[in-house]
């Protein structure tokens, strides 16, 4: 039970974290707390269904979604219809934004769903894997870093809440691109 807890935690919180839980995952699937495939596999699910979502309130609001601040987004959609659901997901800063844009510029649904899952699939792949290479390097860094899991897990959530209300309470951070670029 613990590890599908785990499973559905990651799929869940992916889709506001991002890459915090595919990095997370992989580092637990290197210390034995998780499946790597299945970490792979949740994360895609999550981050898949998020966009399909954020698809759909584009689909259904789009005449709003083109009055709103997608002007770039849909100039990007327009040039490369087939690349933007593909990009998407290593798009940092304009993930939320493309994916509604891609819905509001009326992108076919079946290769939105198709280009957006092999998007995902390739990003919670690298991402995961990044993770596991993280765990291998802090057990390299920390050997003891097993006594101290619990307190090393609690103190990078600490200070990620901490960077989260920060950087909620002074409005963000800064607007990007369709490319991601903040400017």
């Amino acid at each position: 039970m613990p590890l599908l807890v785990l499973y559905v935690t990651l799929m869940l919180t992916v889709v506001l974290q991002e890459e915090v839980a595919p990095l997370a995952g992989g580092a637990a699937a290197h210390h034995g707390h998780a499946s790597l495939l299945l970490v792979i596999a949740a994360c895609t699910a999550g981050s898949w269904a998020g966009d399909l979502a954020l698809f759909a309130i584009g689909r259904r609001g789009g005449r709003l979604a083109r009055r709103a601040r997608l002007g770039r987004p849909l100039r990007f959609i327009a040039r490369h219809p087939l690349v933007a659901p593909l990009v998407m997901r290593f798009s940092i800063g304009a993930r939320f934004t493309l994916a509604i844009a891609c819905g509001a510029a009326g992108l076919p649904v079946g290769k939105f769903v198709l280009w957006d899952g092999v998007s995902a699939a390739l990003w919670s792949t690298v991402y995961s894997l990044l993770g596991w290479g993280a765990g291998e390097l802090a057990e390299r860094l920390f050997a003891d870093l097993r006594h101290h899991e619990i307190a090393a897990i609690a103190g990078v959530t600490v200070m990620w809440l901490v960077v989260f209300v920060l950087l909620h309470l002074h409005g963000g951070e800064p607007e990007a691109d369709a490319a991601g670029v903040r400017g």
